[in-house]
């Protein structure tokens, strides 16, 4: 186990806001890639979708967004009709391990997001790492 995941799978917690809302943990191997889909409100299609490292959207400065895509190892992609974005990091190593935020930037207000951690695992894929990579084909 790691930090209390089972080894071949993993602990999955979702909540579901007004705002932004994206998994609450997720375990995936090294050297692999991940989707993390990260969901968001009808009234926030419009909007700039970022990804940064960290966990409060507000203090934290974006590593890649919807409307500049691609950084390094990371991209963003925004799918406006299933109000959902999603983002790819490629080639995972143990230093891509800790919390991030997926945000939408509120022009003139505060903006909306919500966190994951990530584990970068020497195990087997996971499970969900799977299914988010399912999720990204769709």
């Amino acid at each position: 186990m790691i930090d209390g995941l089972p080894e071949d799978g993993i602990w999955v917690e979702l909540s579901v806001t007004d705002g932004v809302s994206t998994m609450k943990r997720l375990s995936v191997q090294r050297g692999g890639s991940v989707t993390i889909p990260c969901f968001y409100g009808d009234r926030y299609k419009t909007h700039v979708k970022y990804w940064c490292r960290g966990y409060n959207v507000r203090s934290f400065s974006s590593i890649v967004h919807s409307d500049s895509p691609q950084e390094g190892k990371m991209s963003i992609r925004d799918d406006p009709d299933q109000r959902v974005f999603t983002v790819t990091i490629n080639n995972l190593t143990a230093g891509d391990s800790g919390y991030y935020s997926c945000g939408v930037n509120i022009s003139g207000g505060s903006d909306v997001g919500d966190q994951v951690h990530l584990s970068v695992t020497e195990g087997k894929m996971s499970v969900l790492q799977t299914v988010a990579n399912e999720m990204h084909r769709m």
